[in-house]
């Protein structure tokens, strides 16, 4: 078995400072075992009740590497925080829905995209709904001290949040969650009047917690995400058997095929 990993192999208890939970023993086509970085991430990677690694990326990935006969191996899970900063002192090959941005390049090569995101700022649906009535921007939130925010404490959310994140941290006005699930509950507890996130993530936290939210009439960020590997550790020539599986896949229609088990996010 190249490039597969079962899912009935994960459990969430294993976890040294990078324990490994499903090794794969065969050698692959790629140069080496190339070692993912796993956490909770609903609905694109997680563990679920039983232990088990899934999600949309995580079924993703494992489409990609058994298409390019590579080996993957995942590692124990561990906070988005820890899996960035290991990844970034090469301890951790790959990471999963990545941006590509110009910093990033410095440290990483990217395949080529796999799926689409979209990121907004969400609020509580409701009777209190028609305060929000005349946002049309996120230059108005953030220029308009009386408005709070939740955001994700690690990832790449469009230049907009970045360069409005230190002012408004400083200010008081943002608040950082771990996942989406913690996120949607200090919204519903009124932590923040909007919560920021990619739509998907949001939206899956909200159905799980039985809240409704609505997004603002405007986008922060709409672009493709990539699989992002250490470019000290994964050679040029691996990313490119990865992106040639990537448009196989494609091609073939086996990404919407995942997404549909999704809810078609």
């Amino acid at each position: 078995m190249i490039g597969y990993v079962e899912r009935g192999c994960a459990r969430a208890g294993m976890v040294l400072a990078l324990a490994v939970l499903c090794p794969l023993a065969l050698a692959g086509q790629c140069s080496k075992p190339i070692t993912l970085a796993t956490g909770q991430w609903e609905p694109y990677s997680y563990f679920d009740a039983q232990g088990h690694f899934t999600g949309i990326d995580a079924d993703m990935v494992r489409a990609i590497f058994q298409e390019a006969r590579c080996d993957l191996v995942e590692l124990g899970p561990m906070p988005a925080s820890r899996n960035l900063t290991l990844f970034f002192r090469d301890k951790i090959d790959l990471m999963t829905g990545a941006s590509r941005t110009p910093e990033r390049l410095k440290r990483a090569r990217f395949s080529l995209p796999y799926r689409d995101e979209t990121v907004g700022l969400f609020f509580l649906a409701g009777a209190s709904s028609a305060r929000f009535a005349g946002l049309h921007s996120f230059e108005q939130v953030v220029g308009q001290p009386q408005w709070s925010l939740l955001a994700p404490r690690v990832g790449y959310y469009g230049p907009l949040y970045e360069k409005s994140m230190a002012p408004l941290l400083a200010a008081k006005r943002l608040s950082q969650f771990i996942d989406f699930t913690q996120g949607m509950r200090m919204l519903a507890a009124g932590r923040a009047d909007f919560m920021l996130g990619d739509a998907s993530g949001v939206e899956h936290a909200a159905a799980r917690q039985g809240v409704k939210v609505q997004p603002l009439p405007f986008w922060l960020l709409q672009s493709r995400v990539h699989l992002m590997f250490s470019r000290a550790t994964v050679p040029e020539a691996d990313v490119r058997r990865i992106d040639a599986a990537i448009e196989r896949l494609q091609k073939r229609g086996v990404f919407d095929q995942i997404r549909s088990r999704y809810g078609g996010m």
